[in-house]
């Protein structure tokens, strides 16, 4: 009988059976070891690694819109655009006038006198249109370089959001092709930045008690 027993555990691919030995009982209150030993030929035990995803993303555009820092910047780009705008429509206005009162006069002027007034009149304008497109790339240039200065100045957020999070990198969603929302962090960045202190105006006075900068000595 053992025999067969061997021969139907062979075929099976189990092992053969063992004869059930009697095991020893732990003594009462004793307790597991700390660690087991590895099996034999396996590697050194590992641990689940826990640790948080170590990219992350954010839409930059929403950090500006969305913010309440960001909001302010762009209400008053909106407010020079809008100067800027209207100042354009009262110099048209002007010359649209002025244009009118040139040809209400032509029929009653030298050919030779209304040209040399309609030369310079041609002259204003091309100049007004001229100071007009650079005064409108200036301020282009000007809304870019506060926007740069903006995110300059929310790059703490970003670092403290990204140790918390244990994360190695930020990406701008725009450069990302595939990824879970969960390593999404623009509400999180959006919520630090409104955390921050607002930003002190340029050329404030320094507060009284503190430290002047040192000055030449006798």
């Amino acid at each position: 009988m053992p025999a067969i027993a061997a021969a139907v555990a062979f075929l099976s691919g189990a092992a053969p059976a063992q004869e059930l030995q009697p095991q020893a009982r732990p003594a009462p209150g004793a307790r597991l070891p700390e660690s087991l030993p590895p099996a034999p030929g396996a590697g050194p035990a590992t641990l689940p690694d826990t640790r948080g995803p170590t990219f992350l993303y954010v839409n930059q555009e929403r950090i500006l819109t969305g913010s309440r820092r960001g909001q302010a910047l762009l209400a008053e780009e909106d407010a020079a655009r809008d100067a800027l705008r209207n100042d354009a429509r009262r110099i048209d206005a002007a010359f649209e006038e002025e244009e009118r009162a040139l040809n209400e006069k032509r029929r009653e002027m030298d050919p030779a006198a209304f040209r040399k007034l309609a030369d310079d009149f041609d002259r204003r304008v091309v100049e007004a249109r001229r100071q007009q497109d650079e005064r409108a790339s200036a301020l282009a240039a000007e809304f870019d370089q506060k926007r740069r200065q903006f995110y300059a100045a929310v790059g703490p957020a970003l670092v403290g959001l990204m140790e918390r999070r244990g994360g190695l990198a930020i990406f701008d969603e725009s450069s990302v092709l595939l990824a879970d929302t969960s390593i999404n962090v623009t509400d999180e960045v959006i919520a630090e930045i409104d955390r921050l202190p607002p930003p002190q105006p340029a050329g404030k006075e320094q507060p009284t008690g503190a430290p002047a900068e040192a000055g030449p000595t006798e």
